[in-house]
């Protein structure tokens, strides 16, 4: 038996099942409405490049909607409390890989292309401070070696056009 007590049952859709069902209907209709451009068939007759991704994103719709009904039908568990504090980093992190890395602006803000040697980092230590138990030090240890990894795998080893360092190495 845990000592934790486990989250109160919930309303629906708001129990941990009813979110899930909610989630999988809404990133398929995203993901649908991205894709409506593909064709489900070509004019000859034969299969386009839409067909494969429209069926897989009906079938994420579907178990959305599998799983809206099940947690209707049955009330789970709530999801409990979300603490901002753990949750806030892990987004900045992200936020910040995906405007230094190839270089963003944000009306007159212009964030120049960093490239991976500072991208990685950056995220990788700011994700970081979200456990409890973070350590600077380790933090800016572990940065460094998966940055290097990172690196050598997506630029050298796939042979990807990531940045690595434009603004010290060109490239």
């Amino acid at each position: 038996m845990s000592d934790e007590a486990s989250p109160p049952s919930a309303r629906f859709p708001w129990s941990q099942d009813g979110l899930a069902g909610l989630a999988l209907v809404v990133f398929g209709a995203v993901m649908l409405w991205a894709g409506l451009e593909l064709p489900f068939v070509t004019k000859s007759g034969g299969v386009g490049s839409g067909l494969l991704p429209k069926l897989l994103v009906g079938l994420i719709i579907l178990l959305g909607i599998v799983q809206l009904v099940l947690a209707y039908r049955k009330p789970g568990e709530g999801t409990g409390t979300w603490p901002l504090a753990r949750f806030l980093p892990v987004f900045v992190g992200v936020v910040a890989f995906a405007l230094t890395i190839r270089g963003s602006s944000i009306g007159p803000v212009a964030i120049p292309p960093l490239g991976m040697a500072v991208a990685a980092p950056l995220a990788i230590i700011a994700s970081g401070l979200a456990a409890k138990e973070a350590r600077i030090g380790e933090l800016l240890i572990f940065a460094v070696l998966l940055t290097a990894f990172c690196v050598g795998v997506f630029r050298y080893g796939l042979g990807l056009s990531i940045p690595v360092a434009p603004w010290l190495i060109g490239f």
